[in-house]
């Protein structure tokens, strides 16, 4: 059972969720048939209206937060947990143990209106701010600024975008309308 579902949330057959106790789904989201979420650790928390598409890896260990309005798109991978990458333990299986394995649980955050290509990677520890877009096939390996296009491996800032306060008008239109229809249900 998860730790919230919200109204019309919508979790595909197909999806293949571990540690759903750990995991928060907001209203009108919705996880597509494919997908992997890994709740384990601090967990997951999916906003309203974010839409997880098929393929795509979602892992908690440190909290994995994505905001109102976004979406990670096919193949996309977001990472709150690593490997110790320095040689100075065992990889992989939980197995080991402590005493032979390292992990990092970085916190990660995806904000609101946040659109991720498809198969781009998101590592440990990484904040996406409000309105970023991370072009296809991009390695988020740092912080990315609210309201920029970014894209790269390593992924970098492009451009600032100039598109914020329509963004923001149209939120506020949409949701009046998502609720008048809601109350004529």
């Amino acid at each position: 059972m998860f730790k919230s579902l919200g109204e019309n949330a919508t979790i595909h057959s197909l999806a293949k969720i571990l540690y759903p106790e750990n995991i928060s789904i907001g209203a009108e989201s919705v996880v597509d048939d494919f997908v992997f979420m890994y709740g384990a650790g601090k967990g997951i928390q999916i906003g309203k209206f974010c839409h997880i598409t098929a393929r795509c890896i979602i892992e908690s260990g440190g909290l994995l937060e994505i905001g109102d309005f976004s979406t990670i798109a096919y193949s996309g991978i977001v990472m709150a947990s690593s490997d110790d990458y320095k040689g100075n333990c065992l990889t992989g299986l939980g197995k080991f143990g402590e005493k032979y394995r390292t992990l990092y649980n970085l916190d990660t955050k995806i904000g609101r209106h946040v659109l991720v290509g498809a198969g781009s990677i998101i590592l440990p520890g990484v904040t996406i701010g409000d309105g970023c877009s991370v072009g296809a096939g991009s390695l988020v390996t740092k912080d990315l600024p609210p309201w920029s296009l970014c894209y790269g491996s390593p992924c970098r800032v492009i451009e600032q975008k100039k598109s914020k306060e329509i963004r923001l008008q149209m939120e506020k239109e949409f949701l009046q309308e998502y609720e008048k229809g809601q109350k004529n249900d």
